[in-house]
């Protein structure tokens, strides 16, 4: 019974994040000219595509050195090849996978089978998030006063100034707010009291925690970048500032894990937010699908090494 019962919560999840997926595709198709998306997909130059590959090859690489740095922080040693293979393996499970937290899921369950404990595989996973999530707010931030600028609409700068408050308010609470007072036995308090340990440890000034940073900053560059090329490539006047400024926000809010590998959710803030900034809705959603399909490429040979790998490829070694 327990079993079944588990089947049928597992397959009502499905079922409405395909509801979900389903329904925020339609809002974001339903004011576009389909015909003119297909042929601007279509005239996708291969260069510049394959310039986007490359760049986000280099996001595959500074993931893995993201993972070997944060391991060390857990005094947990595992090379760089093997952390390439976690990283990759990552980008299948969370652009193919129903859910886009179905690489760190992976990640975790699988550093736990090769000798980590639960708790640290999960701590290390969540820090990495972490620095990801901090770091995509220090870019929205810089790029806030050039949003002003390019946002025709004052509703959208407070709508996006909100979004920026609130994911602040959030990395300020992690690095500030320390509950020694509470009482230790709430669970919530003890979790809470980790993750700003973990938080504060990635902010004490040493050499890894520098080049973490710079990896984390890194990878934000790239995915614009990646944008960059492949509005070229598609032949859109989106200007470079205007993605640096707006795609940060948007792919934060695509990480909220409510439909398939952020699809739905991705495509109506592309539309929205470039939108309002003067760019029609036809260049938005065909950045956003091209942005997708890339992944999803990438993600499809995460899934061909899942296949090759063996358990052994996945060990993770404790320093002498």
């Amino acid at each position: 019974m327990r079993v079944r019962k588990w089947d049928t919560r597992g397959l009502l999840k499905l079922a409405i994040k395909c509801v979900v997926t389903a329904g925020l595709l339609w809002a974001a198709f339903r004011s576009v000219d389909v015909g003119a998306v297909s042929k601007l997909l279509s005239g996708l130059d291969p260069v510049a595509a394959a310039s986007a590959l490359a760049l986000t090859a280099l996001i595959v690489v500074s993931d893995a050195m993201l993972l070997e740095g944060i391991l060390r922080n857990f005094e947990r040693r595992i090379p760089f090849g093997t952390a390439l293979i976690y990283s990759l393996v990552g980008w299948f499970f969370s652009n193919v996978a129903p859910s886009t937290v179905g690489g760190d899921i992976f990640r975790a369950v699988q550093l736990s089978r090769a000798g980590t404990t639960i708790a640290t595989a999960v701590r290390v996973i969540v820090s990495m998030r972490l620095l990801s999530f901090t770091s995509l707010v220090a870019v929205m931030l810089i790029g806030f006063p050039i949003a002003i600028g390019r946002l025709e609409n004052h509703r959208d700068v407070v709508l996006l100034a909100t979004v920026l408050a609130a994911a602040l308010g959030a990395v300020l609470a992690l690095a500030c707010f320390r509950p020694r007072q509470w009482p230790e036995r709430w669970s919530l308090v003890r979790k809470f009291r980790t993750l700003s340990d973990d938080f504060q440890r990635l902010l004490a000034p040493s050499l890894r925690s520098g080049i973490l940073w710079l990896a984390a900053l890194a990878q934000h560059g790239l995915r614009v970048g990646i944008l960059a090329c492949l509005a070229a490539g598609l032949g859109l006047h989106i200007p470079l500032a205007t993605l640096f400024a707006l795609v940060p926000a948007a792919l934060l809010i695509a990480m909220v894990p409510i439909s398939f590998g952020g699809w739905g959710v991705r495509e109506v803030t592309f539309v929205y937010l470039l939108g309002a900034a003067g760019n029609d809705a036809e260049s938005a959603l065909s950045l956003s699908i091209a942005f997708g399909v890339l992944r999803l490429v990438v993600g499809l040979a995460g899934g061909v090494t899942w296949t090759l790998v063996s358990t052994h490829h996945y060990r993770v070694d404790t320093p002498t």
